[in-house]
């Protein structure tokens, strides 16, 4: 659960600092704001995001929990209770509750892993929950001693409702900021990347539509009950759509129970809105959404481990490009789609030149590392829709889409190119050079197999070998047409 390395906060520029800082302070101020509008005659507000979004930010860009961000953040709560009519000695007591919350729950959630920070571990919620329920404790403890000195109202009376209002905003709207995309999502494999578009494809708008349903149910039916109507539409949402996107429905319907409660719009069955009600109306919706976001967790966690799997499968664990058996499956599928012959595509075969001279000489571990950087150069050459898979020893194999011969021919001295600058350091001292010749297929018919344009790469191949090495050439367009 707990990761004892903090994370190094990401340094920003001056400039982008304060940028950041500016925005900080916007954000809570208006979030403040919006919080102190909700509040019912004589109550403390029904919704108050300031804390939970502030926690966010500051999990979400560490740099920000500096003494400046603090101060802002600080100054922000202030002068929003200022500009709504309260003085300053009230919303100075009041405010240092919100920090105490912000700045224990900070703490905590730097302890985490970086998985259970962002929900990605089958626990992550429950340990969310956690830390959330301590930091509103801290502000609840201070808060209620606050709205004792200021409004005069019984300590365990402003405790229940400080601790009610704290937990049900931390639990419902911080998921949403510990959930987002993180920038190394970007870089998952392509095997993750088509785990995750097959997942989405599946999804249908139904969950949602059964999720409005359930809402507009709850409020025109009422009752005691009315709060569990979302439930089975939010469950069906988090298996069907991602952790981030279920974030954000569950914050939305829960939100939205909070003001249909705190307005009278959602009739639970008592008379007039009594802070007994809210109450019991805010661990409701806390409680209702732990369900979704549990759920949703865990299947994330799933798919993160079948997606790890898939690689696994399908990815050479050395030179991470296509295993042989994948690449096959996809190169044919790619070859007999209709854009292999309209937009033009190339099957090339690339062999690392006197590999088992560096193997005899260098040893297996330069072998290698030899192995590994060429295959990355040929990786970052290529374009994300081509393939390029490891057939087994030193060759390798790639499939061009929406190439002409032409095309596909400057591709190719790219790769020579890329691989010419490669320099591989010995541990004994010095280094070397490596070289690659290619052979390439040009798809020309439909007839063409994989197996044909492999087979015509492969000699094309070798007459690059018999010429010289650290060639390209191109396969005569009648040997490909073998099947």
């Amino acid at each position: 659960m707990l990761d004892k390395t903090v994370p190094r906060p990401l340094v920003l520029r001056p400039f982008h600092h304060s940028f950041w800082l500016a925005g900080l302070g916007v954000i809570v101020f208006t979030a403040c704001v919006l919080g102190i509008l909700s509040r019912p005659v004589g109550m403390l507000a029904s919704i108050w995001p300031a804390n939970a979004i502030l926690l966010g930010l500051l999990i979400r860009r560490p740099s920000l929990a500096s003494p400046a961000g603090w101060l802002t953040a600080a100054l922000a709560y202030v002068l929003a209770d200022l500009v709504t009519g309260a003085d300053l000695y009230e919303a100075a007591a009041l405010n240092a509750a919100n920090m105490v919350g912000v700045v224990i729950g900070f703490l905590l959630y730097r302890r985490f892993s970086p998985e259970h920070r962002h929900l990605r571990r089958a626990r992550s919620v429950l340990y969310m929950f956690a830390a959330s329920s301590l930091a509103a404790m801290g502000a609840s403890l201070v808060g209620a001693v606050a709205v004792h000195l200021s409004f005069g109202k019984p300590v365990a009376d402003a405790f229940v409702a400080w601790l009610t209002t704290e937990l049900v905003n931390y639990v419902v709207l911080l998921p949403v900021f510990l959930a987002a995309p993180l920038p190394e999502d970007g870089l998952r494999s392509r095997a993750t990347r088509m785990t995750v578009s097959t997942a989405s494809a599946s999804a249908t708008v139904w969950p949602f539509v059964s999720l409005v349903l359930s809402c507009a149910a709850a409020l025109v039916i009422g009752g005691p009950g009315a709060f569990a109507f979302p439930v089975p539409a939010l469950l069906w949402c988090a298996l069907s759509y991602g952790l981030f996107p279920v974030t954000i429905l569950t914050a939305i319907v829960c939100v939205l129970t909070q003001i249909a409660v705190a307005s009278g719009a959602l009739h639970l069955g008592v008379s007039g809105v009594a802070e007994e009600t809210l109450t019991s109306t805010r661990l409701g919706t806390t409680l209702l959404a732990l369900c979704p976001l549990a759920v949703a967790s865990v299947d994330a966690a799933r798919r993160a481990l079948i997606g790890r799997l898939s690689h696994a499968v399908d990815y050479d664990f050395l030179t991470q490009c296509l295993a042989r058996a994948t690449f096959m499956a996809r190169a044919a599928a790619l070859i007999a789609a209709p854009v292999a012959r309209k937009g033009g595509t190339v099957v090339m075969m690339l062999d690392i030149d006197r590999f088992k001279a560096i193997n005899d000489t260098y040893g297996h571990a330069v072998g290698d590392q030899v192995l590994v950087s060429v295959a990355g150069a040929v990786r970052g050459t290529l374009r994300f829709e081509d393939l390029v898979g490891r057939l087994g020893g030193e060759e390798f194999a790639v499939v061009l889409v929406r190439q002409s011969p032409t095309d596909a021919l400057k591709v190719a001295e790219r790769l020579l190119e890329a691989v010419r600058a490669l320099h591989i350091d010995l541990e004994q001292g010095g280094r070397i050079a490596v070289t690659i010749s290619i052979g390439a297929a040009e798809v020309m018919t439909r007839d063409t197999g994989l197996d044909g344009l492999l087979l015509a790469a492969d000699r094309a191949l070798y007459q690059a070998k018999a010429a010289g090495r650290d060639r390209v050439q191109c396969a005569a367009p009648s040997s490909a047409h073998a099947t």
